[in-house]
């Protein structure tokens, strides 16, 4: 797992195996639409401007504003839909594509896979365009709770300004049917203020959101539930949009309540893809969930606090989304960029005020965007050239992820930014291609048809990579969440043995350590000295990625065959961790620095003693090892 990334920009110029020409130059292509998520709504009419910001109008080098790449200005255009709607519109259910003229789409419930298995919803959207799948995660927002209590007649309105989380899993399972119930309701008595039928709204079409948001509700409660039909069905079971029972639409509902179940709530489904929202800032009584951006625009005086825990938290601060301190896992497999199956990594998190910050949200999610690895084959060069282009823009820190705040977003953790990184490199691969190898060099490596490359007969003959901490640097562990602790560490160093293209050879990363010759302060107790080190090498599985001309230029993807990696604090304390996400950002230079950047989640150790999430940030030099010892190792792809 790693940190941010900002995207390469040209493509190679070449010949794919079918004859097809190669993606054009930056900027060089033509007018392209996509469609799907209406949580990329806002986003998507951010990006897709032409003023100071956006596609066409931002300074990024990424972007297309009429002074980079070709000078181009291609324009894109972005329809609102639903998720599970574009996601079967590009073969999810049947293999078959039925619509032709769309290079993206967007969703917010990823494709499950594995591509390889007949039937899933990967191996089918594979199947209908021909094309292995690029998914590239966009941005995260938060998921608001609206609601609207009643104001009955000769009565002061109720007040619910907070809902606690059991109380919104009871809410929307239909079993806590009267405001009044609410423990943060302002008047709780029977014929009081909020004595009055919650209606639950919901949306009305296969919704990423839903499915969003129903996985949280599910870790509140996995039972099934009642008022699910003959066959209870838990809130996991009824995520999916999948055919033909689309149980993304179902809800407990007193339809379907069997002999000694209920009575639930009234749910309703009001007609109409925008009006789900607004018709619970007009309607009393009412309660809803929805995407941050569109409940700020159709209901902002409505939205409510929610519990993480340990605080109530509101889904926004100030025009950003609440979910900067939000983890997410990667999909296995991530590591190729090609049909990733992110269906199961979600950033609903009911602990999160305990385990990673008091005031962060618990409800957050990451959207995506997919489009065809062969782009060009399948879209045509020009459109394949933009989406490629559009998509790496998106991804860029200083382009897609910097123009969508102040519109109720947040930036993409470090570790999803690269993995969409990885990702987007693949856009084109064979179907006039843009994605490129990697290869360790010996001399600093120059750009070649916007592809950094090795001046020949210098590329890495060698097999030991070593390096240390920079000079006048300290590599730190400092708490996240429990116990108070910081480590600062003014040595460190690491020793391992790679292949040329970049791949583990042998034991891959076979030392890892912080402080074993000039040990690291502490804030333990008595303020012993410690060791910090990778507990359990080799890390066989580690690898060097090439990204793009810019910085940073490649990635050091930190990985095991087999089994956790571990970091363990050793001193008169001892506390060992897995990562929540760990991996290191590669920019060539002298030295070339390989910049390391952690969270890890406890798992070992005194509870008193041991912080229950600890962030590393440290950075070492690439060097060779054996007979070229501390000479420079650079990073190029080929």
């Amino acid at each position: 797992m790693l940190a941010c990334a900002v995207l390469s920009l040209t493509a190679i110029s070449a010949l794919d195996a079918t004859g097809a020409s190669a993606l054009g130059k930056q900027c060089s292509g033509g007018e392209i639409v996509g469609e799907g998520a209406h949580l990329q709504e806002t986003a998507q009419s951010a990006w897709t401007g032409s003023k100071e910001t956006g596609f066409n109008g931002s300074g990024a080098a990424s972007a297309c504003n009429g002074s980079q790449g070709s000078g181009g200005k291609p324009k894109v255009q972005f329809n609102g839909f639903s998720s599970g709607g574009a996601l079967a519109e590009w073969g999810a259910e049947d293999g078959k594509l039925h619509i032709e003229n769309r290079a993206f789409i967007a969703t917010d419930e990823p494709p499950a896979g594995p591509v390889g298995e007949a039937g899933t919803q990967l191996a089918n959207m594979k199947a209908a365009l021909i094309s292995d799948l690029v998914v590239a995660p966009a941005t995260q927002t938060a998921i608001a709770i609206v609601a609207n209590p009643p104001q009955l007649p000769a009565h002061s309105a109720c007040v619910v300004g907070q809902v606690s989380q059991s109380d919104l899993e009871a809410v929307f399972s239909g079993q806590l049917t009267n405001w009044r119930q609410l423990s943060t309701a302002s008047d709780q008595a029977a014929g009081g203020d909020c004595d009055q039928a919650i209606t639950r709204v919901v949306r009305n079409d296969l919704s990423g959101v839903t499915y969003q948001f129903k996985h949280y509700l599910d870790q509140l409660n996995p039972e099934a539930l009642p008022c699910t039909g003959k066959s209870q069905k838990s809130w996991a079971q009824l995520q999916s949009s999948r055919e033909p029972e689309k149980l993304n639409l179902v809800w407990p509902r007193k339809s379907d309540c069997q002999e000694g179940e209920g009575p639930v709530t009234v749910v309703t489904a009001p007609k109409g893809t925008e009006t789900w929202v607004g018709y619970v800032a007009e309607h009393r009584g009412t309660i809803t969930y929805a995407e941050l951006p569109k409940a700020k625009q159709l209901a902002s005086e409505y939205i409510v606090k929610v519990g993480n825990g340990v605080n109530m938290v509101r889904p926004d601060l100030e025009s950003e989304a609440n979910c900067a301190a939000t983890k997410y896992s990667l999909p296995s497999g991530w590591e190729s960029g090609l049909n990733a199956d992110w269906s199961q990594v979600y950033g609903a998190n009911p602990e999160i005020g305990k385990e990673v910050g008091e005031n962060a949200y618990p409800i957050c999610t990451l959207t995506w965007n997919i489009t065809a690895a062969k782009a060009g084959s399948v879209f045509g060069n020009e459109a394949g050239t933009t989406v490629r282009d559009y998509l790496r823009y998106l991804n860029d820190s200083k382009g897609g992820q910097q123009d969508v705040l102040g519109h109720w977003y947040s930036p993409l953790p470090g570790n999803v930014s690269e993995a969409t990184a990885v990702a987007l490199e693949q856009i084109g691969a064979g179907g006039g291609g843009s994605a490129s190898g990697t290869v360790l060099c010996k001399a600093s490596p120059k750009s070649s048809e916007g592809v950094l490359r090795c001046p020949e007969g210098e590329g890495f003959t060698g097999i030991e990579v070593t390096g240390e901490l920079l000079p006048e640097t300290e590599a730190t562990f400092g708490s996240t969440a429990g116990p108070e602790l910081s480590v600062s560490c003014p040595q460190g160093e690491y020793q391992g043995e790679f292949a040329k293209d970049g791949s583990s050879a042998s034991g891959g990363i076979v030392n890892f350590v912080f402080g074993n010759k000039t040990g690291c302060t502490t804030t333990f107790p008595e303020s012993p000295e410690a060791v910090v080190r990778f507990a359990n090498p080799a890390l066989n599985a580690s690898k060097f990625v090439y990204l793009s001309p810019l910085a940073p230029h490649g990635a050091l993807v930190l990985a095991k065959k087999s089994g956790q990696i571990e970091l363990r604090i050793e001193s008169s304390i001892e506390c060992t961790y897995v990562p929540t996400f760990l991996g290191g950002q590669v920019v060539n230079g002298s030295p070339t620095t390989l910049t390391v950047q952690g969270l890890w989640q406890w798992i070992e150790g005194p509870e008193e003693a041991c912080p229950k999430t600890l962030q590393q940030s440290s950075q070492l030099a690439i060097t060779q090892g054996g007979g070229g010892e501390g000479a420079p190792l650079y990073v190029a792809g080929e």
